[in-house]
């Protein structure tokens, strides 16, 4: 299984003032928040524990859990010890599940993906086309599909991506649904995929 989110630093900027009164405690665990108040880059922090999150509640969701909306029920441990280039080991817990993460920091946009230990995900992050969420979702939905196809060796026509009915998304081939997990993001300019290809 595996959940993606982005968050387009510029975007966020504009649109979000995360240090309004109340939003800290009201999203983040004592432990996240202890994180936040030891960064040099509070926002940048913010924002990765953020997508930290929601990647790993598209996991969770698609496990069959029921939506909620409580983000201090998930909890982040961040790993900056270990790390791969400008790729970031966290954790996150959800009741008795347990995620990895790996978060893509840089001046533009912070990409997490969070996974069930030994998947093997491929991700692909775009620069979207288009203006509205519709056409940014349409383009990231047709990008997923050409990237499965090629690793599956699929005839392209005949795959496609429907969701379920607690909105998770599907990837079925020739009216058979592929076991490959999904999940797509996008805020501001960017957006991303990524898939179990295993």
């Amino acid at each position: 299984m595996v959940g993606n989110d982005i968050v387009d630093i510029a975007q966020t900027k504009c649109s979000t003032n995360w240090e309004r009164p109340g939003f800290i405690q009201k999203v983040f665990t004592a432990e996240e928040q202890s994180y936040i108040e030891a960064s040099t880059d509070k926002f940048r922090t913010v924002w990765r524990l953020w997508s930290m999150k929601e990647s790993a509640y598209k996991v969770f969701i698609q496990v069959g859990a029921h939506r909620f909306f409580n983000p201090t029920l998930l909890q982040c441990y961040i790993n900056n010890s270990s790390k791969t280039g400008d790729f970031k080991k966290g954790k996150v817990q959800i009741g008795d599940m347990l995620l990895r993460t790996s978060t893509s920091l840089n001046s533009t946009y912070i990409f997490t993906t969070a996974s069930i230990a030994n998947s093997s995900v491929l991700t692909s992050i775009q620069i979207l086309e288009g203006t509205t969420p519709k056409q940014q979702s349409n383009f990231m939905h047709e990008q997923l599909l050409d990237a499965v196809a090629r690793e599956k060796s699929l005839n392209r026509e005949a795959l496609c991506l429907i969701k379920n009915q607690n909105g998770v998304p599907t990837l079925v081939h020739e009216n058979t649904h592929l076991k490959n997990s999904v999940s797509i993001t996008h805020h501001g300019s960017y957006g991303a995929y990524s898939f179990v290809s295993d």
